[in-house]
């Protein structure tokens, strides 16, 4: 029988026999953890304590850790996140959530980017099929069409922009 499968790391569980999660959970489990109680601090270490610790996180399907599940103490993300745009360096405020900002002094589009402050540079790429016009952050090797699913190499955008100006 069933029960959980498990992948060549250790602690990282597998989907239950009916499940099929989008992402797997590493580290230790709800049910894992119901022998494990936690203190106030989270430690781990048992002192006369009931809580049970039931924070773990998320493996994507591509391999990236990025989330943490269960975690009451984790901070919400900004309500109102802030970039600087790269082309004028204005800074801009936007909608949680956004992948692209337009600066409303240059008109410039900004990549919203994990970890910067700072806005990056954008391309656009006309469909070779559709014509229909698709943004993707500068630095990208494919782009999906957003209308016939096509996909372009682009790579060769790179080579022939030098190092190059804005557009």
């Amino acid at each position: 029988g069933g029960g959980s499968r498990r992948r060549g790391r250790r602690g990282i569980a597998g989907p239950e026999e009916g499940t099929q999660p989008a992402a797997n959970a590493i580290g230790p489990t709800a049910a894992s953890m119901e022998a494990c109680p936690a203190t106030p601090d989270n430690s781990g270490a048992a002192a006369g304590s009931t809580n049970k610790m039931s924070i773990f996180f998320v493996e994507n399907p591509d391999g990236s850790i990025d989330s943490i599940a269960g975690a009451d103490s984790i901070a919400p993300p900004p309500a109102n996140p802030r970039l600087w745009c790269h082309h004028c360096n204005t800074q801009l405020e936007y909608t949680a959530g956004a992948s692209y900002v337009q600066c409303f002094l240059c008109r410039t589009m900004n990549a919203v980017l994990t970890g910067s402050q700072m806005g990056g540079r954008t391309m656009n790429m006309l469909c070779t099929i559709c014509g229909t016009s698709n943004l993707a952050p500068w630095g990208t090797s494919y782009v999906r069409c957003g209308q016939c699913n096509t996909v372009s190499d682009v790579t060769h955008i790179y080579m022939s922009a030098g190092g190059g100006g804005h557009r």
